[in-house]
């Protein structure tokens, strides 16, 4: 099939790199806690997709600048590739966000934060705990689905 893939003008770039591109084989990664299973499990999605991409441009005989094109390896991502990438972006701001508490920008310590600013920086962890879980859920739910789960 992959020969029929090349030799057919009438498909776009992008086309072609999806019907390349292969999903990463099933991983299950025992241990450790649910932040780091999902930051392992997303960031190896998120480099798959970046080598395996290079891979398709190498056989299609393409080299796609990245200074113009710095995104391009998202041509033709699977969608569990992309919802792992937005969990790493949710997963991102959290640890940012808690980074606070412990070395404040303005160094004053939690324990003398006033209680309205401890009360908005929990609320908005929360929220940002609550997007990262249903990034990786979306995740898992995309993953499968790709596997046909």
């Amino acid at each position: 099939m992959d020969a029929l893939i090349y030799t057919r003008p009438e498909l776009s770039f992008a086309r072609k790199v999806a019907l390349l591109r292969r999903p990463l084989p099933s991983h299950a990664i025992e241990g450790g806690n649910f932040r780091q299973w999902a930051a392992a499990v997303c960031s190896a999605e998120v480099r798959h997709r970046e080598r395996d991409y290079l891979r398709v441009e190498r056989e299609l005989g393409v080299d796609v600048p990245r200074w113009d094109f710095p995104n391009n390896d998202e041509v033709g991502q699977f969608d569990h590739e992309r919802h792992a990438g937005i969990a790493l972006l949710w997963l991102s701001t959290l640890q940012t966000h808690e980074s606070e508490k412990r070395t404040p920008w303005s160094f004053i310590p939690w324990t003398d934060w006033k209680r309205e600013t401890r009360a908005a920086w929990i609320a908005r962890r929360r929220y940002l705990w609550a997007g990262f879980l249903n990034a990786v859920r979306n995740y898992q739910e995309a993953r499968a689905y790709a596997e046909g789960k």
